[in-house]
């Protein structure tokens, strides 16, 4: 009960730094960094693929109730909640164990625990970028917008989820 008042806590701190903070600093058209999308990559390993499309499913509509957007968030963040067994699979290979597990350095090697935000961070983000724009005529701009954004998130994604996991979830 106590670890799914913690992700509850996860899930609204993070929603509250990206509708807040993130949204809120205007340095440039291009940048926007998707911070929210911790919260699918510390969730646990083990848990029910169902379970873990519907959380992202809240976690975008969430973020699009709390800053007006029309789906945008819901899309991208329940298609990376799809993925994200095949982007485990494909980032530390069929031999991890999944057994009631959060992504941490215990579990994964620093390499793979990377690979994995990183990946998660830039599907997340491409999908994002790439429905907002639904133009071609505008690609430069967006792989542009989806670059300088991806830098700034994967470095502060993977500051929150080791921060995450080395000192909330840690038992």
């Amino acid at each position: 009960m106590q670890r799914n008042l913690t992700y509850v806590g996860i899930f609204l701190t993070l929603v509250l730094l990206q509708v807040f903070l993130f949204d809120n600093i205007a340095l440039s058209v291009y940048f926007h960094p998707l911070i929210y999308i911790a919260f699918i990559i510390i969730l646990p390993l083990d848990m029910r693929p169902v379970w873990v499309l519907l959380l992202s499913a809240l976690l975008g509509l969430t973020v699009d109730m709390a800053t007006g957007q029309a789906g945008l968030n819901v899309m991208s963040t329940t298609a990376v909640g799809f993925m994200r067994t095949a982007i485990v699979g494909l980032i530390c290979g069929r031999s991890m164990g999944f057994d009631d597990t959060i992504p941490s350095l215990h579990r994964f090697t620093t390499k793979n625990l990377v690979g994995y935000v990183v990946a998660m961070v830039v599907v997340h983000s491409a999908i994002y970028f790439f429905m907002e724009s639904l133009s071609m005529m505008h690609i430069l701009h967006t792989l542009l917008r989806l670059v300088i954004s991806d830098i700034v998130a994967v470095f502060v994604v993977w500051y929150i989820v080791r921060l995450i996991i080395e000192r909330v979830l840690k038992n």
